[in-house]
């Protein structure tokens, strides 16, 4: 059966906590993007790949929702799906949860840019990494679309 990938483990760290006790909003994008770290190396973007290719990835958009509070020290893990992607960018939909009773804490939808850095410029991913995103996302493919996924932010209006 076809899952999100797992990507990411870590814990509230106590910088990332506020004066209301529990993790700020800001910190969220923490586990988020060391996610996308994670996701690089998998593919072939690890430090040495990105050496060797000269190419990274950048974030040109993220929405983050936020479903529940955790506090300092408690775990946390992220899973990632791809929900489409092209010769040079990727839409990548994350959910971080509670480490232990996988209550949903925050949802993020990003889209990523492969980043020629000798421009820098968008640019194709290299063939490699490029093949490797690509057998992901034909395997997210079978996984349903997240139900806020493409959504904005408005006020109802009646």
């Amino acid at each position: 059966m076809t899952m999100p990938l797992h990507l990411y483990d870590a814990h509230v760290l106590k910088e990332w906590v506020d004066y209301n006790g529990h993790m700020n909003d800001a910190a969220y994008a923490i586990p988020f993007s060391r996610a996308i770290d994670a996701m690089m190396a998998m593919v072939g973007l690890d430090e040495a790949g990105r050496v060797a290719t000269n190419h990274t990835i950048f974030t040109l958009a993220m929405q983050m929702r936020y479903h529940h509070e955790v506090k300092e020290g408690e775990p946390l893990k992220v899973s990632g799906q791809i929900l489409e992607m092209d010769a040079k960018r990727i839409r990548l939909y994350q959910w971080l949860r509670h480490g232990t009773d996988d209550t949903l804490l925050a949802t993020c939808e990003q889209l990523l840019a492969s980043v020629d850095q000798s421009g820098p410029k968008i640019s194709a991913f290299p063939d490699h990494v490029g093949q490797k995103l690509q057998a992901i996302a034909n395997e997210h493919a079978a996984l349903a679309m997240p139900d806020d996924a493409g959504q904005g932010i408005a006020l109802k209006r009646k």
